[in-house]
């Protein structure tokens, strides 16, 4: 879903997309969308993906029963490994754009060192840790790794989770007597939080620990022990100023997933108008890429709705758990809002971005298949981005038959700046994000925020880099498949790993519906 991805369409400017692989993934927990349409934008989610509670890959050895040697484990790790090497080197767009030698020096570098945790690994959990590591280890949420998912492999917990406050570190959904929610967690094994958050941020996370998302990610990966080799599990914590000593056992997994999920940011993509409060409109915008008919139409009911609510007193922009999807339905909703001419005055920072793509074999496959799939649902249209997207697909056909490394669109044309034109909406408007707000969600966020007026509530949204259009590498042994960003967007406003930050933060839940409009209605409208 990261915003200005191209699909396969040819050289068209980049937007992003979501093939059927990616489809299937967004509606699980989103952690990885990868074989891509050039009409969609894509957002990886890599580094919240990491934990997929009781997630294994099971050898047929293992599944007659007979456990595999240390040895076995060793040798699969490095055969993959240096497969997924292979395929960053081959197909990464940074490892050919715009310095090449640079990227493999350090490359080289960040290579060693995962590979020095090889000695460590004896069973399918370090397996997977050092594949993982090696994804985290780029920082890029267009790059990731994901395994093939069994019972094999059981997790642990002592009975609670955590997440991060925005201040401090919190006891989440928790089903032990005496630990109560919302408990301050102080320390772990004499260390302070902040070196447990370095660390798993470092193997598991793949983004900068000083982000508060990541923070909230390594909190939810803290008491959820999946035998990592790399890392201890903590055995004390101080609890609300008490030590605790940690009793772990086996974790419910069908009840864990969906929580820890939702702490994420997963949640029911929905997108819907009411009305609420004294003369006030609620949005939920929870997706911009349908994923059946009645969602489409649902958005659609929307964009038709959207220029009833101009005079309200204020409007909502709820979209919390949005992943992301094609720009082109959030700027026909926008356009629906605020009128074409208005709207398109304003709504430029996608505008700034040109598409380099690396023609990789595996990137030429992926768009040549995906020049096969028509759009499922009528896709509202953008002309101001879709203006050189005929040109750039002959442009990149004639790179690939010339045999060149890399494709760059035509750079888009910003409108001139005269005076703008009258704002028809009246109402206050409130953009209402949470950390499951990624990729085109952000792009969503940035737009907005250029409209004069328009408030930011609610918790920091994700982060993503300027990469995107992942291809899908299948590893060796068959049990991972890597996704490796093919594009990346010069031009971009927005730097790599940079949320959009709320001005008025929510401290609440913010996955109970119910509290945040309280929230909104009682404080959010009155606190700027």
């Amino acid at each position: 879903m990261d915003q200005g991805s191209k699909g396969c369409h040819g050289g068209r400017q980049p937007r992003g997309s979501y093939g059927k692989s990616a489809r299937r993934l967004i509606q699980v927990c989103r952690p990885f969308l990868g074989p891509i349409r050039r009409r969609c934008v894509v957002s990886v989610f890599v580094a919240l993906a990491g934990l997929v509670i009781g997630n294994a890959a099971a050898s047929t050895k293992e599944a007659a029963g007979a456990a595999p040697s240390v040895e076995y484990w060793r040798k699969k790790t490095d055969t993959d490994l240096a497969a997924f090497a292979a395929a960053l080197r081959d197909n990464y767009i940074y490892a050919a754009y715009p310095d090449p030698e640079e990227w493999n020096r350090q490359f080289g570098q960040t290579l060693a060192t995962v590979e020095a945790g090889l000695p460590l690994v004896q069973d399918e959990a370090g397996y997977q840790a050092v594949l993982q590591h090696l994804a985290a280890t780029l920082q890029d949420s267009h790059v990731g790794i994901r395994f093939a998912q069994t019972p094999a492999q059981l997790s642990n917990w002592p009975g609670f989770l955590a997440r991060f406050d925005g201040t401090s570190y919190r006891v989440a959904s928790s089903r032990r007597s005496g630990i109560s929610e919302g408990a301050e967690i102080s320390s772990c094994d004499g260390r302070a939080m902040s070196w447990w958050v370095s660390k798993i941020a470092r193997l598991e996370v793949g983004l900068p620990d000083t982000l508060e998302v990541s923070r909230n990610a390594v909190a939810l990966r803290l008491f959820v022990d999946r035998g990592s080799p790399l890392r201890p599990r903590p055995v004390h914590c101080v609890i609300d100023n008490r030590s605790v000593r940690l009793d772990w056992t086996a974790a419910p997994l069908k009840e864990l997933g969906p929580l820890v999920r939702s702490w994420e940011g997963s949640s029911k993509p929905e997108v819907s108008t009411r009305l609420v409060g004294s003369n006030g409109a609620w949005v939920r915008l929870g997706y911009f890429y349908p994923a059946s008919a009645q969602q489409a139409k649902d958005f659609y009911a929307a964009i038709e709705a959207a220029p009833t609510l101009r005079d309200k007193r204020f409007i909502i922009l709820d979209v919390r758990g949005n992943g992301g999807g094609p720009y082109n339905w959030f700027m026909a909703y926008l356009r629906g809002l605020y009128g074409e001419d208005y709207a398109d005055h304003h709504a430029t920072a996608r505008l700034h971005v040109r598409g380099v793509y690396r023609l990789s074999p595996a990137y030429i496959e992926l768009a040549r298949a995906m020049k096969k799939v028509s759009m499922a649902y009528e896709e509202p249209a953008d002309p101001p981005y879709e203006i050189n997207e005929l040109a750039d697909a002959e442009i990149e056909g004639e790179a690939i038959l010339a045999g060149k490394p890399l494709h760059r669109s035509t750079p888009l044309t910003l409108p001139e700046r005269g005076p703008a034109p009258a704002n028809p909406v009246t109402a206050n408007v409130y953009v209402l994000t949470d950390y499951g707000c990624g990729s085109a969600c952000i792009a969503f966020v940035d737009e907005l925020k250029l409209f004069p007026g328009v408030r930011h509530i609610g918790l920091s949204t994700f982060v993503d880099s300027r990469s995107g259009t992942p291809i899908e590498v299948k590893l060796p042994s068959g049990q991972a498949t890597v996704m490796v960003a093919a594009m990346t967007r010069d031009g971009r406003i927005r730097g790599d790993n940079v949320p959009q930050i709320p001005t008025v933060r929510f401290d609440g839940d913010i996955r109970d519906d119910e509290e945040v409009e309280r929230w909104v209605l009682q404080h959010a409208l009155f606190d700027e």
